[in-house]
């Protein structure tokens, strides 16, 4: 990076990914924030191999970053702030950076919003459909079933997370979150708090078989809504206010 041009900008430089929490793999890059000084009013994205590795770098102003930190919060993310408690400074001219950090430690702190009674009574009747159109799918033996099957897989998941004030986690990091303590160290989560839904979960991402899938998603969702305060489609309404 002894070429980039804006050095003079710079407040300070943090490290992180997981070459600094650790068990790096051989796709692994090397993610670098490159902190400006405060008042700047751009940013920059890029990356670079060096000496063989992939050097990804995010340039931005400390206003740039919080933002960041407060749009992951309402996205039920904690990518950014997870990035900069877990890295480390290789410079700080003038606190700048520790300050962030700091910052973002109090954003892992914060607790997700419950969802509304509105939005959970929807997330039930998604529930419900999703199941129907899965054993709709698997009565007119459709090929595509097992594209659907692990796509409503998914949905579940994240349904669920959001029911338990949980983040959203990434779809292919999912298995390591349910099974891999080593992930959870890493990128500073708190475990599945259902173990009963979890093991389940993990038996249905392994399912190939058309019926089994079908069965195990009906299994899953019936126990997902009794946890939301059960369903009956049957006489199912929502009335609410109109958007504006």
């Amino acid at each position: 990076m002894n070429d980039f041009h804006y050095t003079s900008d710079l407040a300070g430089a943090l490290v992180c990914g997981s070459f600094v929490t650790g068990n790096p793999s051989a796709r692994s890059d090397i993610d670098v924030h490159l902190i400006l000084r405060e008042g700047k009013e751009w940013r920059e994205r890029g990356n670079k191999i060096v000496g063989g590795y992939l050097i990804e770098y995010f340039c931005n102003p400390p206003v740039q970053i919080r933002k960041y930190f407060e749009e992951d919060y309402n996205s039920r993310t904690t990518h950014a702030a997870v990035q900069f408690a877990t890295g480390e400074i290789l410079w700080d001219k003038e606190g700048t950076v520790e300050g962030l950090k700091e910052e973002a430690g109090v954003w892992l702190g914060k607790p997700f919003n419950k969802i509304g009674d509105i939005e959970l009574e929807f997330m039930k009747y998604s529930i419900w459909d999703t199941l129907d159109n899965l054993q709709d799918m698997h009565e007119k033996e459709e090929a595509e079933i097992m594209f659907v099957y692990q796509n409503s897989l998914n949905i579940l998941f994240d349904q669920y997370c959001r029911f338990l004030s949980v983040e959203e986690i990434p779809f292919y990091q999912v298995g390591a979150y349910l099974n891999d303590k080593r992930y959870l160290k890493k990128y500073l989560k708190n475990p599945f708090p259902d173990e009963e839904f979890s093991q389940l979960f993990q038996k249905a991402m392994k399912i190939s078989q058309a019926g089994q899938m079908t069965e195990m998603y009906e299994k899953l969702s019936k126990y997902v809504l009794s946890k939301l305060g059960g369903f009956s489609i049957d006489g199912w309404k929502m009335k609410s206010q109109i958007e504006n």
